[in-house]
């Protein structure tokens, strides 16, 4: 069988990373990924792709919707044929969903990653056609619906997601192998220069305004006015970073806040911290707490985030955006004793988020028999 995922890009996020996470475990005999990348050339993830079988074609489009249909319409021509067009463009969906049955593609998916409600009250009146045009499209033209959580599948298939039997929620799901073997978080404080007696909060995520920096880096400062020790660890990177890196400096923040910039060790990064921190603005489910948690670590989440994540809810907080609040429930998580890695994996491999329990449920959704396809590591 042959799948052409349709992404914006292949660098280091949530949905990126999850696609290849899946590539990797599959049996390209059984099961094939390839990918149609909305942007230009290149991203972080593009090299092993190709090296683990998959064909990639850069489209070129940006955010233009008809060269977008264009350039899809000849890759399928030219590349095919496909048993399956999975997109994860959220509303631009829409569009690869009418080029892929106009193709003659048989199973064709929407896959809702996101709550963009906040963007859509936002919206004047261009934006509020286009959230209804491409909306249409996508309930005349997929065949299946798919959303990471309640909230997602709301944000794109409406108000009314629940009765329409083409909508499933499907968790993303993950690989902890890492997590079940973290060193001491000495190790990795050494490593990235941070002093070991330290109090380390932290955050996994790209440097966009969704994932509200800003707001953290106000946290920050009200925590070093009360625990001169503290240290803030940032991951990923992103548009927003200059900014980031300025607001630090007038906060007076100096070193105090490091930039790791996207990293392939996450999980040992992970170990490094005392409590994950996770402001974000709108989010569809939230991949980096889910992996927070697996480090054992207490998480401070906004409203903003879906409550499917809070696998640990004994050890998660939930608060409004008030920077007062969130440094004071910051520090009373110092409180809760580290999880050891065993008892945190453990846990949450019984979770919607284990990898076999999903690699099952999404080949069942492709029509591939197999509940079990080979193992495969990064080529």
């Amino acid at each position: 069988m042959r799948v052409l995922h349709a992404v914006m890009t292949l660098d280091p996020g949530g949905v990126e990373r999850w696609l290849l996470e899946i590539t990797r475990r599959l049996d390209p005999a059984v099961i094939r990924f390839d990918f149609a990348v909305a942007t230009g050339e290149g991203g972080a993830y593009a090299e092993e792709l190709s090296r683990l079988g998959s064909r990639i074609f850069f489209l070129r489009a940006g955010r233009d919707p008809f060269r977008l249909a264009l350039r899809l319409r000849r890759v399928l021509r030219e590349a095919g044929p496909y048993d399956a067009v999975h997109a994860h463009l959220h509303h631009v969906g829409g569009i690869v969903l009418a080029v892929a049955e106009r193709a003659a593609i048989p199973l064709r998916i929407a896959h809702s990653h996101l709550d963009t409600s906040p963007i859509d009250r936002r919206g004047g009146p261009l934006r509020r056609l286009y959230r209804t045009s491409t909306r249409k499209m996508i309930d005349r033209h997929a065949t299946h619906r798919i959303a990471v959580s309640a909230i997602a599948a709301r944000s794109l298939y409406g108000p009314d997601w629940e009765q329409d039997p083409r909508v499933r929620i499907l968790p993303c799901g993950l690989d902890f192998e890492r997590f079940r073997a973290l060193p001491s978080p000495d190790v990795p404080r050494r490593r990235l220069g941070l002093p070991l007696d330290a109090l380390v909060f932290g955050t996994v995520g790209r440097l966009e305004e969704q994932k509200n920096h800003l707001f953290l880096l106000d946290v920050f400062a009200l925590l070093r006015e009360r625990r001169p020790e503290a240290r803030l660890v940032l991951v990923g990177h992103g548009s927003f970073e200059a900014r980031l890196r300025r607001r630090a400096a007038e906060l007076g923040l100096g070193e105090t806040v490091l930039f790791t910039g996207a990293r392939s060790d996450v999980p040992e990064i992970l170990a490094a911290m005392d409590v994950f921190l996770f402001p974000s603005l709108f989010e569809g489910l939230g991949l980096a707490p889910i992996e927070a948690q697996a480090a054992g670590l207490p998480c401070l989440l906004s409203e903003a985030v879906p409550a499917e994540v809070r696998v640990f809810p004994e050890r998660t907080r939930v608060l409004p955006l008030d920077a007062r609040l969130w440094a004071d429930e910051a520090l009373s998580l110092l409180d809760l004793p580290r999880l050891s890695p065993e008892a945190a994996v453990a846990r949450i491999e019984e979770s919607p988020f284990a990898m076999r329990r999903h690699l099952r449920d999404l080949l069942s959704i492709y029509g591939v028999a197999s509940p079990d396809p080979i193992p495969r590591r990064a080529a």
